[in-house]
């Protein structure tokens, strides 16, 4: 199963392992509101996996990749998106692995990769960046997404590649390329020029058809300016191809020309300019490309009582509260512990949010005061729990610290 995890909405479906091929009927949209809190959020994600395993054979469904946007730590499924970034505003520190581990059933992998990468891998098999050797990987809506891939491989690192090949983060103008090149770039740059309040880039973009000359200006200057940004890494990474997609990407006509003609300015070599054939199932099929790609191995759960944890403890104490703390030793299999006690809460009725401090720490493993303040309890759950090394420094009010 494939997830595409939108800015206002969430697409999945199941892909065939052996011919690759999507299931028509298994296609499912979701809206979603990514500023409501985590069990609502969670919510929408839960019916939704269950809705379409619910398609096929009840154990059809081998396992759940999951394209969602950065930042994110996507080895450990943790979300990072702070308040700041619009999106996903009561997330951050939510852990999605262990809350969405159960859907399908204990033991299916659920796996998360950046939406961007999972864009790309999805055109290169089967859409626009098909025949090139490296190309780079844009997607233009409510985040600026990117990927730069050789030969099929997402890269993070190495010659001419972004650290964590992303683009989003890198500084332009006065601040970030996610503040230009999204729709609320588009919008703020509208509402600046225009004195007009729109809710999307869609109603711009309908305003430049109409022949309205500050629309069609803002475009134009939106063109220019992403491929001064781009030019230097279409440079460095030796990139043949330039893929675009995104919602953005619908008005290609009003900002493709600009950008080509810029383009050719500053970059020595060719680089073909190709739009995404697959639309929103490009990150379904990358996202179920990744499944197939790693060798799904399940880590026998270390029974919570073995590391100074009773479970039955655990569960009293959580009676007492919507909101555990749970703090132990860095030695502590965390993987383990949240998976056995997520099933032994569901079991009992609860549905628990699963939070980590994890998100709050640095490079070294230390925890930034700053940030953990931004991991915050969903009052409106039945059970927030919280955990790691250090988790209690959270100051989390009226919780149950473990």
């Amino acid at each position: 199963m494939g997830i595409d995890v939108g800015g206002s909405h969430i697409t999945l479906a199941l892909v065939n392992a052996t011919s690759f091929e999507m299931l028509a009927e298994s296609v499912i949209r979701r809206d979603l509101n990514t500023n409501a809190a985590p069990c609502e959020v969670l919510g929408v994600f839960e019916s939704a996996i269950a809705a379409c395993a619910a398609t096929v054979d009840a154990d059809a469904a081998k396992g759940v990749g999951l394209a969602i946007p950065g930042p994110f730590d996507y080895a450990t499924g943790i979300c990072r998106i702070t308040p700041a970034q619009q999106k996903y505003e009561q997330m951050f520190g939510v852990d999605f692995h262990t809350s969405l581990s159960s859907v399908l059933g204990a033991g299916k992998p659920v796996l998360f990769n950046n939406d961007a990468a999972s864009f790309a891998m999805g055109e290169y098999f089967r859409g626009g960046a098909a025949g090139f050797k490296r190309a780079i990987v844009i997607t233009l809506g409510t985040g600026f997404g990117a990927a730069f891939i050789d030969h099929g491989r997402p890269q993070t690192g190495g010659k001419g590649v972004t650290n964590g090949g992303e683009l989003w983060y890198l500084p332009w103008k006065d601040g970030i390329a996610d503040d230009y090149f999204t729709t609320r770039g588009i919008v703020g740059e509208w509402e600046k020029i225009s004195g007009a309040k729109v809710s999307g880039a869609r109603e711009v973009a309908d305003q430049a058809a109409k022949g309205n000359r500050q629309a069609r200006e803002l475009f134009n200057n939106f063109g220019s300016e992403l491929a001064r940004f781009l030019a230097p890494w279409l440079s460095s990474f030796n990139a043949d191809a330039l893929v675009i997609g995104g919602n953005i990407a619908l008005s290609r006509d009003l900002f493709i020309p600009a950008l080509d003609a810029t383009l050719k300015t500053l970059v020595a070599h060719e680089v073909a300019l190709r739009e995404c054939l697959l639309g929103e199932q490009a990150p379904i099929y990358g996202a179920a490309l990744a499944l197939t790609m790693r060798e799904a191995s399940v880590t026998p759960a270390t029974r919570p009582s073995e590391q100074g944890l009773e479970i039955n403890s655990i569960l009293r104490r959580a009676a007492e509260s919507n909101a555990v703390v749970i703090d132990a030793p860095s030695s502590t299999d965390w993987k383990a512990l949240t998976l056995r006690l997520d099933r032994e809460f569901r079991a009992a009725g609860i549905k628990p949010v699963w939070f980590t401090v994890a998100a709050a720490c640095d490079s070294a493993g230390r925890i930034d005061p700053g940030q953990i303040t931004n991991i915050r309890p969903d009052r409106s759950a039945r059970l927030n729990v919280l955990y790691g090394t250090g988790a209690s420094q959270a100051n989390w009010s009226d919780a149950v610290i473990l």
